[in-house]
């Protein structure tokens, strides 16, 4: 379940009266169907969910289906009431094992640049992407998700400590597709209103 926002507008970092249990901290596992069903709010967040289930597709195409993948960035903030505007995309990790050598590995980033840079990912699917290569050694493997966890746990500009979401690359992403194009008609997009 995803947790109602802090009086800050972001995520809790955890839950309840103190940090400690895990089952209570960020990241928060869920499903698309509860991303989808929490922040497909607008046009514009629903255009950015088209982007991270494609995305997520094109992830999975390549046979990464062990792992999950975290979710933050203003997307998963109140940033419409905060900033007044709309969040222009959302930052995500991945986390899996990419097989092969070191050679068979940087051809295949080089094979598929638009899920592996990240500045190709946010112009095609609306995703700033990054990735954790769980077959590296376990110290590396720990220094990037602290690099990524400290990064992703603090807004950029005033450092405050939020929350954010885990969803496991193997989802409920056709039953997410779905109620998104459902969400969509009812904030005025989609097929009806291109009808009208």
């Amino acid at each position: 379940m995803i947790p109602h926002m802090n009086a800050s507008s972001v995520l809790p970092p955890y839950v309840g009266p103190e940090p400690g249990a895990k089952a209570d901290m960020s990241p928060y596992v869920v499903s698309m169907s509860d991303v989808v069903a929490r922040f497909a709010t607008s046009l514009e967040r629903v255009a950015i969910l088209r982007g991270l289930l494609s995305y997520r597709d094109a992830v999975r195409a390549l046979g990464f289906t062990e792992g999950h993948q975290w979710l933050d960035g203003s997307f998963v903030e109140d940033v419409e009431s905060v900033r007044k505007r709309p969040p222009q995309d959302i930052d995500i990790v991945t986390f899996t094992s990419i097989p092969g050598t070191v050679p068979e590995k940087r051809a295949l980033v080089q094979a598929n640049l638009a899920i592996f840079d990240s500045r190709i990912a946010r112009k095609t699917y609306h995703c700033d992407a990054f990735f954790v290569d769980l077959s590296i050694k376990p110290l590396l493997v720990v220094d990037w998700t602290r690099y990524w966890f400290g990064l992703f746990s603090h807004q950029r500009v005033t450092n405050l400590w939020k929350g954010m979401l885990q969803v496991p690359l193997l989802s409920d992403d056709v039953a997410a597709g779905d109620l998104l194009s459902m969400l969509e008609q009812g904030l005025g997009g989609g097929q009806n209103a291109q009808e009208t």
